[in-house]
């Protein structure tokens, strides 16, 4: 059976009783303590020790960060590190909990070197809590970088074991009521999405068997059959526009600005005798002028998403867009997560950027192809009288 490892990174002389104590502690819990000076570390042969004791973090799931008042050996790969600096650093950069105790006296000196930090005394004072003058600055700087985490920054002080003892169950006893709760949600967001795709196959039967008692029921089948697809086809122009309509206000939080107030009843014909033959989506939208926008260059940039974000993203996208088949992935390539950067000029004063996902961008090329290109005139006259009346209603 696995278990977890869980790391213990400190200065080993001035803290050896403390780490043979949470040796025992999360020995007690089941769990695989990993300690330096316990032989628990591979050192590879092709390694200095250095980089076998950090290369170990990340193959630990826990980690136990203790400063005290040594600053330890430096860092080989880097003289302005301790060992244990670039443990923790390891431990950061593989994204392992970490769970910081600082000693109380050590605390209190940075403290009075923070209250002094902005003037010319501060690493001149004697910290009793420092073993080494000179080490003092570093210490305090180590703490800081903790501190100043963007998240996973929590610290507390300790006197003496029992502090840690206390204080990390809590912590762990937290965290498994968080993994409990966590399975319960998502055992509740699998039973939903069950429920969510019968009812789609549901609804997709019974609109297959109103179809075919429509047509069955018609004097005209083929007449029955035009008016069945001019529905779909509304249906679809609809999906088209509410995408684009909800990606603006994505970016700009309103779409009020950007609506072009003078479509009235008169327009509303120019409007329609627009084609959408020979043209793009947005090549399509930015004749309209129904929102005011002009797509004038499509520029491809990099955006930095990591394989959990691509992996929700996908399972997201798919649920909620009916044109896409998520049984067909090869058109969906993981690159194809980078963002697309649209400029707009927007009632011709000023640039901004519009962002549009590829797999959005590839959802709105589908329903135009499948859909818009399909209309004639009389088609989309009838679909933007209402359409531009549903959107003027929606942002009085």
């Amino acid at each position: 059976m696995a278990i977890p490892k869980v790391f213990i990174s400190s200065t080993c002389f001035d803290l050896s009783e403390i780490r043979e104590q949470l040796s025992k502690f999360v020995s007690s819990f089941g769990f695989d303590p990993i300690l330096s000076d316990h032989g628990d570390v591979f050192y590879h042969p092709d390694l200095h020790t250095h980089e076998a004791c950090v290369h170990e973090v990340s193959n630990c799931q826990l980690f136990i960060l203790i400063i005290g008042g040594r600053f330890g050996g430096q860092y080989l790969a880097d003289k302005e590190k301790s060992i244990t600096n670039a443990e923790y650093k390891a431990a950061k950069n593989a994204n392992i909990p970490v769970f910081t105790y600082i000693k109380s006296d050590v605390l209190s000196n940075h403290h009075i070197y923070s209250t002094n930090s902005k003037s010319d005394i501060a690493d001149k004072i004697n910290y009793p809590a420092i073993q080494k003058k000179e080490d003092a600055v570093n210490i305090f700087n180590f703490i800081n970088e903790v501190r100043k985490e963007s998240r996973n920054n929590g610290y507390e002080g300790f006197s003496n074991f029992s502090d840690i003892e206390n204080h990390l169950r809590k912590q762990w006893a937290g965290m498994f009521f968080e993994f409990l709760k966590t399975r319960e949600i998502k055992s509740q967001i699998d039973a939903t999405n069950h429920l969510l795709s019968n009812l789609k196959n549901s609804n997709n039967k019974l609109e297959e068997i109103v179809k075919s008692l429509y047509i069955s029921s018609s004097k005209d089948s083929k007449e029955a059959q035009e008016s069945i697809n001019s529905i779909e086809n509304n249906s679809l122009m609809m999906e088209f526009f509410d995408t684009f309509h909800s990606l603006l206000i994505n970016s700009f939080h309103s779409t009020i600005d950007f609506l072009n107030t003078d479509i009235n009843d008169q327009t509303h014909i120019k409007i329609a005798k627009i084609s959408p033959k020979g043209k793009s989506w947005s090549e399509y939208i930015s004749a309209l002028n129904i929102f005011e926008l002009d797509f004038k260059e499509a520029i491809s940039t990099e955006n930095d998403i990591n394989i959990n974000e691509e992996k929700n993203y996908k399972s997201n996208f798919f649920e909620n867009n009916s044109t896409i088949d998520p049984g067909n992935l090869n058109n969906y390539k993981p690159y194809e997560l980078s963002f697309k950067r649209v400029i707009l000029v927007i009632s011709k004063k000023y640039r901004i950027s519009f962002k549009v996902n590829k797999y959005e961008e590839k959802n709105l090329s589908i329903i135009f192809n499948r859909a818009i290109m399909n209309t004639n005139t009389e088609d989309r006259l009838q679909f933007y009288k209402g359409y531009i009346e549903k959107l003027n209603l929606i942002n009085v």
